[in-house]
């Protein structure tokens, strides 16, 4: 590793609508974390915008909440990256230079880099899109960096693909916007079944699962897990930062602060049982599933436009063990 890479998770409770309170909220946060020498701090799922559940919203309303990557709230996270030096993750609604909406999550770097995931498991809303692709960043800490949004960690082998694309540490994002029938915070829908109006008050498994089963996928593929969950309410926030041996380093139900931080030791990661698992792979067992899997095409050049930062995107829904760059 070049430098001592240490990554913070901060489960913001955003403003509804007010990207430029989250803005000042997300500055803020990243100023504190240069103080710690934090490298990454890690926001929750659409935490930009403040809405997690947009089913109500029309699509007017979704295209004033909606940005271009150069919009000006990721301009504004930029500035503060570079201001600070720490890299950035935060969750945005995105409106592509075609008109499509996403949700989607960018990473800024300090230098300019921007990495946008576009999320895979979309049902909250007809009007906004699934994307396409898996997302996998290399950084100059020696750590590269996967990203799935929300719902996207809830499959399995969403996470194992991003593992086998090179990923060593996950960056989570989540966004809880209810509650199950027990009270507890409510997993998102997966399928548009499931986001009826008749379904709404259906229990389809709460937080704790989804904290067992990201510890699961850290120990299954000996990665670093970052999750970071924001929520309209203040007792449904969450955050964890798990290593590859499934052993939870930060956990934000055992801190009082609102920012939780670990030192990333990739030594880790080469002797996890998930990495030697992962390296005794056949490799004529990954064909038919990168068959199955592969994009259309790259669509980052398209979603980046024209902005002149030296944005990059390494995303590919192949398997392969050859390093994608």
């Amino acid at each position: 590793m070049a430098s001592p890479f240490k990554v913070a998770t901060v489960p913001l409770v955003s403003v509804r609508g007010d990207a430029s309170q989250n803005v000042a909220n997300v500055s803020a946060r990243l100023a504190d974390a240069a103080l710690q020498g934090i490298s990454l701090v890690v926001f929750p799922e659409a935490n930009l915008v403040g809405y997690g559940d947009t089913l109500n919203l029309r699509r007017r309303e979704l295209e004033t909440l909606a940005e271009p990557l150069d919009g000006r709230s990721i301009d504004e996270v930029a500035k503060a990256v570079e201001r600070s030096g720490v890299a950035a993750g935060v969750g945005f609604l995105e409106r592509a230079p075609n008109g499509s909406l996403f949700n989607s999550y960018v990473i800024c770097m300090p230098g300019g880099v921007r990495c946008c995931h576009r999320k895979l498991h979309m049902v909250e809303h007809p009007v906004i899109e699934c994307g396409e692709q898996y997302t996998v960043l290399d950084t100059k800490w020696g750590v590269r960096i996967g990203i799935l949004i929300g719902a996207d960690n809830y499959l399995v082998e969403n996470v194992r693909m991003t593992a086998l694309m090179g990923a060593t540490l996950l960056v989570a994002p989540h966004r809880t916007y209810g509650s199950d029938s027990n009270g507890e915070a409510a997993l998102q829908r997966l399928s548009t079944e499931q986001r009826t109006r008749s379904h709404a008050t259906e229990s389809v498994g709460g937080a704790g699962w989804l904290r067992r089963s990201l510890i699961a996928r850290a120990s299954d593929n000996g990665i670093f897990v970052v999750f970071s969950n924001g929520s309209d309410v203040a007792a449904h926030q969450d955050g964890m930062i798990i290593d590859p041996g499934g052993q939870v380093l930060a956990d934000h139900g055992s801190s009082s602060g609102t920012m939780l931080c670990a030192s990333v030791d990739l030594g880790l990661i080469a002797g996890s049982v998930g990495q030697q698992c992962l390296a005794a792979r056949r490799s004529d067992t990954n064909a038919p599933r990168a068959r199955s899997m592969l994009p259309s095409a790259n669509g980052y050049a398209e979603r980046n436009g024209t902005a002149p930062r030296g944005a990059i995107a390494l995303s590919f829904a192949q398997v392969s063990r050859i390093r994608q760059t």
